[in-house]
């Protein structure tokens, strides 16, 4: 048996603005998925996904040499799953020559949009032996910061620069961390979209991709909770008007502290700067999916 990990993540800073260039902090989290690989003595690939519950929330059939789909219980994710292997075949002609059976494993629900694509991506690719940014940009699509969360096992500040990627490891370690807490929004948001509507409807000018760069860079030294706060509002402000939607502190106007969306806007984790019981306020509010830094953050 074969097995390959990889992590899980959040974008801390640098959403939309990443694509244009802007510096953004990428950060790994503790969980992630696996993918188990074992040989056959027939000509399927036999794939079956289990989430963080062990029920197995998709299964596929395929042919090994076509990749035709033979049975699923999800034809749109089957189709999916078989573009990825069918490029990185394409990358490598050793790569699915004979029958597997391929088990996948996550450690957070593929509903929470921590990178269960990603994750995905950076096993095929180490497994098939190929370039995980490559395979992102023929399939999903997006900056690339995911797949760099996805094999490093610390902070990264990630930035594209003429689309190659530039990835630096930093520490990101803030004296506050017990009072920073990530939340799940109970909605999934669909990255793939969000970046496409941005990306069509937006420019951005070089003077916001620098402040958010300089925000990035703040973020990541400051060792004041007052003042990592004020970034993080700023950085909402910023991003609010260039996408003309609310910002999230407006829906949680008596929380005691500062709330920054996590990525696409609108769905998935977001961060909450304030008190040590900002957990409780928000299962109050109907949010009971939360974590703290330590629980959370690789």
């Amino acid at each position: 048996m074969r097995r390959f990990f990889s992590n899980g993540k959040v974008l801390l800073s640098g959403e939309y603005a990443v694509l244009h260039g802007a510096e953004a902090i990428g950060l790994p989290i503790k969980m992630g998925q696996d993918l188990l690989v074992n040989n056959r003595n027939d000509d399927l690939i036999d794939w079956s996904s289990y989430n963080i519950d062990k029920r197995i929330w998709f299964k596929c059939i395929f042919k090994n040499d076509s990749l035709n789909i033979i049975k699923t219980n999800d034809s749109k994710i089957a189709k999916k799953l078989q573009k990825i292997l069918k490029i990185a075949k394409e990358l490598n002609p050793e790569f699915l020559i004979s029958g597997k059976t391929v088990k996948t494993n996550l450690s957070f629900d593929f509903r929470w949009g921590l990178g269960s694509s990603s994750t995905l991506i950076n096993n095929i690719a180490q497994w098939a032996k190929v370039n995980p940014y490559y395979l992102l940009r023929k399939t999903f699509g997006g900056s690339g910061y995911d797949i760099a969360c996805a094999s490093n096992s610390s902070p990264i500040l990630f930035s594209l620069n003429s689309k190659k990627q530039i990835i630096k490891q930093v520490k990101f370690n803030p004296k506050f961390k017990e009072n920073l807490f990530f939340i799940y929004q109970n909605k999934m948001q669909n990255s793939k979209k969000s970046i496409s509507a941005f990306q069509y409807k937006k420019s951005i000018k070089p003077s916001t991709i620098s402040e958010i760069s300089k925000i990035s860079n703040d973020l990541l030294i400051t060792s004041s909770i007052k003042e990592f706060s004020e970034l993080i509002n700023t950085h909402e402000r910023i991003i609010s008007e260039l996408l003309q939607i609310r910002p999230l502190i407006k829906y949680f106007l008596d929380y005691k502290g500062s709330v920054k969306s996590l990525g696409a806007w609108g769905g998935d984790f977001f961060l909450a700067i304030g008190p040590k019981d900002s957990l409780d306020y928000f299962k109050k509010k109907g949010l009971n999916i939360g974590f703290s830094f330590n629980n959370f953050i690789l």
